[in-house]
């Protein structure tokens, strides 16, 4: 029960006594690696945690469900959800699942864009790190979008203009989850010209952003700052960190693709001529773990539809694609060209000789 009946007139305590359900948190999986000519993987149910009341500890449940998932030995790719799991508690979502493996992609409520955090002087702004001065239009640049202050065109341009200020993570997180970071402006390669790192500046041919940090940056500078790289750990920033660059390509195309496939499922599921899992008429048994049973045998009745589905659909593309037996040429095309008539007598013209 989420909002109390009208009938009641807002009495909550009323309403929970005549309406009650029970929440399935599922996990999904879902094919970001398949090109353009391939069919694509059917999006399975394969891990779901024990029935429970609906909107409560989404955090926590998803990890219970994840966890079996690992314990199954399935392999940890990117986990993407809705935004009441960017919401969840850091230690119950983002730092065990991070520690299963997986790599968060997210979306973010217009409350959490801009400056979130801050590690040794870097910023977080929408799950990854920056240069702390990068440009107030730049760290806005999403929630000014949102709010529709500048257009689709300018934002885009925004984002670019963000990628020369992003500090770059070298190499990968160690056993405890603890990343080294590097300045934009440190020496290897650098994406940006700072006056506090002062072998960038050194003019080699390369064009690369001018950062211009204010007086009490340069009279207070943090590790970031002074070092040419630094250690961050697992828990900073950890709520609203992710590993794709909010908005890139590349992010929007995984995020759409796992959102697609966790919502299509629910759906596909709730399918009345079908599972019908949303009706509880379908499971006439009392107690959560007899229908959590049941809930179970529903999600592989719609996976092996999905596989069947998936098979048909790959013999008829490969039918398509298989190439077209060659007919023989019995006869060439000089067999019906018209023989040119003689002008004067209307007949056929004499043999050359």
């Amino acid at each position: 029960m989420r909002t109390p009946d009208e009938d009641d007139n807002g009495d909550r305590k009323r309403a929970l006594k005549k309406i009650w359900g029970n929440e399935a948190t599922l996990v999904v999986s879902g094919d970001v690696g398949h090109s353009e000519d391939e069919v694509p993987l059917p999006a399975l149910v394969v891990g779901m945690a024990v029935l429970h009341r609906p909107a409560r500890e989404p955090g926590a449940n998803a990890v219970r469900a994840l966890n079996n998932v690992r314990g199954r030995d399935h392999p940890a790719g990117y986990l993407a959800g809705d935004r009441a799991y960017t919401s969840a508690k850091a230690e119950d979502y983002q730092l065990p699942t991070k520690a299963l493996g997986y790599r968060h992609v997210h979306d973010y409520k217009i409350t959490q864009l801009g400056v979130q955090a801050e590690a040794r002087g870097l910023i977080q702004v929408e799950g990854n790190w920056y240069c702390p001065s990068m440009p107030e239009k730049l760290i806005l640049a999403t929630k000014d979008f949102r709010t529709g202050t500048i257009d689709e065109a300018t934002y885009r341009r925004r984002l670019e203009a963000r990628v020369p200020y992003r500090a770059r993570p070298k190499g990968l997180p160690d056993a405890d989850g603890y990343q080294q970071f590097v300045c934009p402006a440190s020496t290897g390669s650098p994406t940006a010209r700072c006056p506090l790192k002062p072998k960038s500046v050194i003019f080699d041919g390369m064009t690369r952003v001018h950062i211009r940090p204010t007086q009490t940056l340069r009279d207070h500078q943090p590790d970031v700052c002074r070092q040419q790289t630094i250690m961050v750990s697992p828990e900073a920033g950890a709520k609203l960190s992710q590993t794709l660059v909010f908005g890139s390509p590349e992010h929007q195309r995984v995020y759409a693709t796992l959102r697609n496939s966790i919502e299509g499922m629910n759906g596909y599921v709730k399918d009345g001529a079908r599972e019908a899992l949303g009706d509880p008429a379908r499971r006439r048994i009392r107690g959560v773990a007899a229908q959590s049973v049941l809930v179970v045998f529903q999600l592989m009745a719609a996976n092996l539809r999905k596989i069947n589905g998936y098979l048909t659909r790959r013999a008829k593309a490969s039918l398509f694609q298989r190439p077209r037996p060659r007919r023989r040429r019995t006869k060439s095309i000089e067999t019906w060209r018209p023989q040119a008539t003689n002008r004067m007598h209307g007949g056929p013209s004499p043999p050359e000789g």
